[in-house]
């Protein structure tokens, strides 16, 4: 399983159920690396989401009983399928990270206020394999976890 993150330079992640910075080659890495596949994200991430056209989705909440359009709710995270990438939020990467052999994190190059973070704690057990993309604005680094 894989888990895909952005992170500002000070660890957050979101704000008010969204990304609290606007980073088109972020955007265009996550839309590439998610398109035909299977994605899971929590009932706050959904809700925040925009329609994510060519993805399988997958909502992760702890009500059984919790229906969403244009996605499957899933309240077992063993029910998660193996090959879906997980996309938060804080609570899913928590409970979903542990089951990842990679992670893919974008670190915007800035400081931002928010109310959700990056837990340094995910990244344990995992070493960097390769600089995927740099610019002025962005890193993307892919973390694997050793065999």
């Amino acid at each position: 399983m894989i888990a895909i993150v952005a992170r500002s330079e000070n660890g957050v992640i979101g704000l008010d159920g969204g990304l609290p910075w606007r980073c088109k080659g972020d955007l265009q890495f996550f839309k590439s690396t998610t398109m035909g596949r299977k994605i899971v994200v929590g009932r706050t991430t959904f809700e925040g989401l925009p329609p994510l056209k060519g993805r399988e989705l997958f909502v992760l909440t702890r009500n059984p009983d919790a229906h969403f359009e244009g996605a499957i709710a899933v309240s077992d995270p063993a029910d998660v399928p193996a090959d879906a990438i997980v996309c938060g939020g804080a609570a899913i990467y928590n409970l979903m990270i542990p089951r990842c052999d990679q992670l893919l994190v974008t670190t915007i190059k800035k400081e931002v206020e928010g109310d959700t973070f990056f837990n340094s704690h995910w990244l344990e057990g995992f070493e960097p394999q390769q600089t995927i993309e740099e610019t002025d604005e962005y890193l993307i680094v892919a973390y694997k976890r050793p065999v």
